[in-house]
């Protein structure tokens, strides 16, 4: 039996207006959404739900009305909500993930796992939520019922984003935007794969990230090494894979963490496995979506908070999302 399990697909559309935007979401996906919610809320301080009123000025009020809507259908407080979709800026420590993107026949593939606590819950939660506007797509989120903000998302102008969580030197900006609220505005803003890598290398942002962008063409691949306020691009060497797991390479020296969550103390040996895995990779031949999942839950790759597998073709606008089948 194969370890991974693909998850439903819900769609959404952005012609609703945001109160009704998602009262046809199926009972149970909002239901898994309102479990993963709970978990959320508890981990994050109460004393940070001041923050939620922060959120909706420094945004413009640009998410609000969705957000307002999706509480009012798992029946919970918008602040909760808000928090929720801020939660990387908030408890940066247990994220993690591990990223490749290889130049292909057809465009670069991006393969993913994303690493986040409570992994039961959001496997259990996860849907491959695309948004539609006049029936066109604007883009796919592989995330939650509830997800305002977007962690792994494809743009149906053609070009994927991939968060990876870095500590940085700087800490919290209060001036900056929220980091997986950015990543939803550049999906759905940025015209192509230039106008997103302008975007997500000069928006001051909360916290520092890793953003994994990719196109159409082989040669649209670059890892933007964010702290708040700087950024360095780090491109492939021609054919070479694209690799990001949870250190800098080019900002800052890459790091061996002795210490701390699992995410941060695996870094440097997931990105060797990554880097070995993919190293007689050519760009005239495919891949599949089943080769790439085999490397991804490899016992070197994988780890105990991983909650997705996801393979993204940006130029055929195709996305999979799955799970480890031992959490469902």
């Amino acid at each position: 039996m194969l370890p991974w399990v693909e998850r439903p697909i819900l769609d959404v559309d952005l012609d609703r207006p945001a109160a009704s935007r998602f009262a046809d979401m199926p009972r149970d996906a909002l239901a898994a959404g309102q479990r993963l919610l709970g978990a959320v809320t508890e981990s994050i301080p109460k004393k940070a739900r001041v923050l939620a009123q922060a959120v909706r000025l420094r945004t413009l009020n640009r998410f609000h009305a969705e957000i307002v809507g999706l509480a009012n259908q798992v029946r919970a407080d918008w602040r909760d909500v808000t928090l929720a979709n801020i939660s990387y800026d908030l408890l940066l420590a247990t994220f993690g993930c591990s990223t490749v993107v290889l130049p292909t026949p057809n465009g670069p593939v991006v393969a993913r796992n994303m690493d986040w606590w409570p992994e039961d819950i959001l496997a259990q939660a996860s849907y491959l939520v695309r948004h539609f506007r006049k029936g066109v797509l604007q883009f796919a989120n592989a995330g939650w019922p509830g997800a305002t903000g977007v962690v792994t998302g494809l743009s149906g102008r053609g070009f994927a984003i991939v968060l990876n969580a870095v500590i940085g030197p700087e800490g919290h900006s209060r001036l900056g935007y929220p980091v997986l609220l950015h990543l939803r505005r550049v999906l759905e803003d940025a015209a192509d794969f230039d106008s997103a890598r302008r975007m997500l290398c000069e928006q001051r942002l909360t916290v520092s990230a890793l953003l994994t962008l990719a196109g159409r063409e082989n040669h649209q691949r670059v890892v933007i090494e964010r702290t708040p306020t700087r950024y360095a691009e780090r491109w492939p060497k021609e054919d070479e894979p694209l690799i990001a797991t949870n250190d800098y390479r080019l900002l800052f020296r890459p790091e061996t963490h002795a210490a701390g969550p699992e995410i941060y103390q695996s870094t440097c040996s997931r990105y060797e496995a990554l880097c070995a895995f993919f190293a007689d990779h050519r760009p005239d031949r495919d891949v599949s979506d089943e080769s790439l999942l085999y490397r991804l839950t490899d016992e070197r790759v994988i780890q105990g908070i991983t909650a997705q597998h996801i393979i993204m073709r940006p130029r055929s606008l195709a996305t999979r999302l799955f799970v480890p089948r031992r959490l469902l």
